[in-house]
């Protein structure tokens, strides 16, 4: 299984700006509660990673419960929104509005350079190695434009499928060659309709109600040995073990799936892939957990951390996030799985 260690210099706010991402938490936290906060329709669920029942309470965020997988220490919403319900937010939220007016808009640059392009090398670099000729691509719930640009760009896949977007993308396609709009969720497309050399899903499994139903049916539309590539949070990582319910990367619905790595990789054993790369590529831990210490002067933090971030340099510091990236320790992952 590959990892991989990466060195790009880039701060927080070239990814989040803070006082739009503050303002995004806050609509967030409104929309929350007026579309999501029904006791009638929430759902107890079991450990999306590795379906296990047992669990201990984590603590409340925007009135939903985060609960903690006593096996692979998963960290998850339960009860939570049922699926129609998720659904609907992302399509009548405000905050969704606001996150691409706003809080994109501000970073673009950023994220083409330091996001979208790397993303789409890394898709290209990994699918030249298992196909001469790749023919077919999906992005499944597509949010960002600029993305599918950068892997057109590359001119490795003849047909573009762009499959059930987040975002309305019909009129950025206009004349855009092989590309193919499919506006229909992806556990109601049959094998017969795609068969994929390789799918991308990025920062999807956060947020689906059911990762094991969506990672068998991207399975399906896969051909054989077919690449999976998806990024997601993983509550192994340094910043969030630390911060807990303190983090502002943890809220719901953008991530009610916090997913350990160990729950990732039993997740997709049991899913029938074959993990050929989990890495923890992360840059920020570091910057996320000094940016809450300087901001919260209650928020408690064990003392040898404490000590390291006021007292050692940039060098130091980064020193220990490419530790942090070595030993899967680090809260963003990438993964790469090929279909058995």
């Amino acid at each position: 299984m590959r990892r991989v260690v990466v060195s790009d210099d880039y701060r927080e706010l070239e990814i989040w700006p803070s006082e739009s991402f503050d303002r995004y938490l806050k609509i967030t936290e409104k929309e929350v509660k007026r579309l999501l906060i029904d006791k009638d329709n929430l759902v107890d669920v079991l450990c999306p990673a590795c379906d296990s029942d047992r669990k201990r309470k984590g603590f409340n965020k925007f009135g939903l419960e985060y609960v903690e997988c006593m096996d692979c220490k998963t960290l998850y919403v339960s009860p939570r929104p049922t699926k129609e319900n998720i659904n609907n937010y992302f399509v009548e939220s405000a905050a969704i509005g606001f996150w691409h007016s706003h809080v994109v808009k501000e970073t673009l640059k950023g994220r083409i350079g330091h996001l979208f392009r790397p993303r789409a090398i890394w898709v290209a670099n990994l699918t030249e190695q298992y196909f001469e000729k790749p023919v077919v691509f999906v992005d499944v719930n597509s949010m960002y434009i600029e993305f599918l640009e950068e892997i057109d760009r590359l001119n490795l896949f003849q047909n573009k499928i762009i499959l059930d977007p987040m975002i309305d993308i019909e009129k950025s396609l206009n004349g855009k060659k092989g590309f193919k709009l499919v506006n229909k969720p992806i556990m109601k497309i049959h094998s017969t309709e795609v068969n994929a050399n390789a799918v991308t899903a990025f920062a999807a499994i956060d947020r689906i109600f059911n990762p094991e139903k969506f990672l068998r049916r991207v399975k399906l539309i896969l051909i054989d040995g077919g690449l999976l590539f998806f990024t997601t949070t993983t509550i192994s990582g340094f910043d969030l073990q630390l911060l807990w319910e303190n983090s502002k990367t943890i809220f719901p619905p953008d991530h009610i799936n916090l997913l350990s790595i160990e729950g990732i990789v039993k997740l997709l054993e049991r899913c029938g892939f074959e993990i050929i790369e989990l890495s923890t590529p992360g840059q920020l831990d570091i910057e996320l957990v000094k940016n809450a210490m300087q901001n919260n002067d209650e928020l408690k933090l064990p003392r040898f951390i404490s000590y390291f971030l006021k007292n050692r340099d940039k060098n130091a510091h980064r020193f220990f996030q490419e530790f942090l990236q070595q030993f899967k320790l680090s809260s963003h992952v990438r993964v790469a799985a090929r279909k058995k």
